[in-house]
């Protein structure tokens, strides 16, 4: 950044905090599988390497808003401040984030100190590095040109701690100055603001590093870096305002009022000599171009949960919980840049659900994207957990984001996504460990080829049946639960056990979303299906459909039963359609033309509902594929009396509703993503 901009960031940004009254939260410990061989450093302890220019860019995703006077407040409790101040407000410009990239050349130093047989602080410096030109871009008619890509180090080194027995940094403090022709437009228009030293993880943020042995003795090097930050509504006194990409030579923009504006910084380095991609040549995915699409999730092949390995002796061992998820990803794609394409993804609900995302009591409001899982079961040898309000929920400060290597469909490195996980026994562990848990949100990861050429837990987009482009990721997160309380089955408050020594977190989250050629002509197809299953909470349900996947003006019916003696028993009959969405899975062998997957949204009738009561919202997502059955299927309830603020609630006009009505699900055997 030019040094013309006078006031320093640090002074200027907005950082979130911990909730008022709220204690320090412990850092987690995350855990990391051993190598087979720890590593060992290079001679004299120093090393200079080149970066791997695909593997190395830099860039960011700028959510440009104007939250000042927009009246409408998204979230339920925030104000227009608030919204302003962490730019969460609905009011964005351009149609999407405004995204950049440029890879980059040049060298990095390491320098290691040990500090144990197993351990050793590092140091790194990288000087200056080059970086290509770009550009900056957003879907509607953004695109500004962006020249002179340069990082440097800050005035503190970045470094970190080093396990040898692992590969993985802890500690990781990473100072960077980024500098080019849009952050120059960017200051010209905000006069006050200077360049930021750029902190990774920072605030919200997150800073990841590992280490692998070379044949020649050294270590290559891997980090990634992503971090938020907020520009509020205004610099000392004067309103943010965002550069529109018409320009003078000298770099002075036309602009607009930008109040609530935050910048997304990120950054990838990587040594490696070969990223280990295998080409997709002749049948890439067809990408589109500064363009935004939505990919339905096939829920058959789409779950989060934990492999609970907490050592309570009362639990009686391993407790697998896990829960399919239904919804949509939306997935924003950038500019080209040095053989990439920069993107965004974030969680919708399913098409036709308009209601409040989920507000969890502890965490706050803020939340947007989520997807939604069935009531479960989460069993213990010796106890049973009932679990309600499953939500994979978007961390709103901190987007997934990356790029994509476009000979491979594969994404650049390791593909983090923060997210946070919400259901009952959430909403009891936090307040059970007096402020010890954080709040930040959980970074799930994709390890990469070259880390690990014989894994399978990578993320990529690929083109699949009937031309569709599918995004894919197994994605995981270890963490130590020891010395933590754990709720005990009733969920009351206080009553919990405690974690011993070797009580481990092991989360995941696999993903599998399709998106058609050409979503609105899905062609000819009809879609039936009659089938008997016992749900994952042990209630018969059964369905029978048959649904166009292009339904305009054609029939349609779709019946759903759930045999329980209780309030989750009933039937529903379909009367409206919302959506529909036909999809194949990875590995369908549907012929072309035709669908294994079909997502259907809708309202209609409910057995045990008064005459002339208001439709009930259905969401549904079957798999009809002979070799993979699965069904699941939640019939949204009102619950009268109750609270409008009812926590977890999900909020239609005039409704309160929640997912526990009836929810049924075929629970497929617990297998590897295809």
């Amino acid at each position: 950044m030019v040094t013309s901009m006078r006031l320093t960031f640090a002074t200027s940004l907005l950082l979130l905090t911990v909730p008022a009254g709220g204690l320090m939260a412990d850092s987690p410990l995350l855990l990391f599988d051993p190598l087979a061989k720890p590593l060992v450093l290079p001679p004299g302890n120093v090393e200079t390497l080149p970066l791997n220019k695909t593997g190395s860019f830099f860039g960011d995703a700028i959510r440009a808003v104007d939250c000042a006077d927009y009246v409408p407040v998204a979230f339920p409790g925030d104000t227009p401040a608030q919204e302003t101040r962490f730019g969460i407000c609905g009011n964005q410009l351009f149609g999407g984030v405004v995204m950049t990239d440029s890879h980059l050349s040049g060298n990095i130093n390491i320098r290691f100190f040990p500090t144990s047989p197993t351990t050793a602080h590092f140091v790194v410096s990288q000087g200056v590095l080059q970086g290509d030109d770009g550009v900056l871009s957003a879907p509607l008619g953004y695109s500004m040109p962006v020249k002179r890509n340069l990082i440097s180090d800050g005035m503190t080194l970045s470094s970190g701690d080093l396990d040898l027995t692992t590969g993985y940094a802890i500690n990781i403090q990473w100072n960077v100055y980024f500098s080019n022709t849009a952050l120059l437009a960017l200051a010209n228009v905000n006069p006050k603001l200077t360049a930021p030293l750029i902190t990774f993880p920072g605030t919200r943020g997150h800073a990841w590093a590992s280490f692998k042995q070379r044949p020649d003795g050294l270590l290559d090097f891997y980090f990634r870096g992503s971090t938020f930050l907020a520009l509020g509504g205004d610099v000392e006194g004067d309103p943010v305002r965002f550069p529109l990409p018409y320009c003078s030579s000298d770099g002075n923009c036309a602009s607009v009022l930008a109040r609530g504006t935050s910048l997304h910084p990120h950054l990838y380095l990587n040594t490696a000599t070969s990223l280990g991609y295998t080409p997709c040549a002749p049948n890439c995915p067809d990408l589109p171009i500064n363009k935004t699409q939505v990919f339905t999730v096939n829920a058959r092949y789409t779950n989060y949960g934990d492999d609970f390995d907490l050592r309570i002796p009362q639990q009686g061992g391993l407790g697998p919980g896990r829960s399919e998820l239904q919804g949509r990803f939306e997935v924003q794609f950038g500019a080209p840049a040095g053989g990439t394409l920069p993107f965004k993804i974030s969680a919708l609900p399913p098409e036709g659900l308009f209601a409040d995302p989920p507000n969890n009591p502890l965490l706050g409001s803020g939340f947007r994207g989520f997807l939604m899982g069935p009531n479960q079961k989460l069993h213990f040898p010796n106890y049973v957990y009932d679990q309600h309000k499953l939500y994979f929920v978007d961390e709103p400060y901190n987007f997934a984001q990356g790029a994509i290597d476009l000979a491979s469909g594969q994404i650049v490195g390791e593909f983090e996504y923060p997210m946070y996980i919400d259901q009952s026994i959430i909403e009891a562990l936090i307040p059970d460990n007096n402020g010890r848990v954080s709040t930040d949100p959980f970074f799930l990861v994709a390890e990469a080829p070259w880390q690990d050429p014989g894994d399978t837990n990578y993320a990529f987009f690929e083109k699949e049946p009937n031309g569709q482009t599918m995004f894919r990721a197994n994605t995981f997160h270890h963490r130590s639960f020891e010395s933590y309380c754990y709720p005990q089955p009733s969920l009351l408050p206080g009553i919990c056990w405690t974690a011993p020594a070797g009580g481990n977190l092991n989360i995941f989250g696999k993903l599998q979303a399709a998106h058609l050629p050409d979503p609105a002509n899905p062609g000819a197809a009809i879609l039936r299906d009659n089938r008997t299953f016992v749900s994952s909470l042990g209630d018969t349900f059964s369905y029978n459909f048959s649904m166009a996947c292009n339904p305009a003006g054609q029939p349609f019916s779709f019946v759903y039963q759930n045999n329980n003696s209780g309030p989750s028993g009933g039937t529903f009959t379909m009367t409206h359609i919302a959506s529909v969405s036909c999809t194949n899975s990875k590995v369908s062998t549907a012929s072309p033309g035709n669908y294994d997957q079909i997502a259907i949204t809708g309202f209609g009738t409910w057995s045990k509902d008064p005459a002339n009561s208001l439709p009930r919202f259905m969401a549904s997502s079957i798999s009809v594929d002979p070799a993979n059955p699965y069904g699941m299927i939640m019939v949204f309830q009102k619950y009268p009396g109750e609270a409008q603020t009812m926590a977890g609630a999900l909020i239609l006009p005039g409704d309160e509703i929640d997912v526990n009505l009836s929810t049924a699900e075929n629970k497929p055997a617990d297998k590897p993503q295809p």
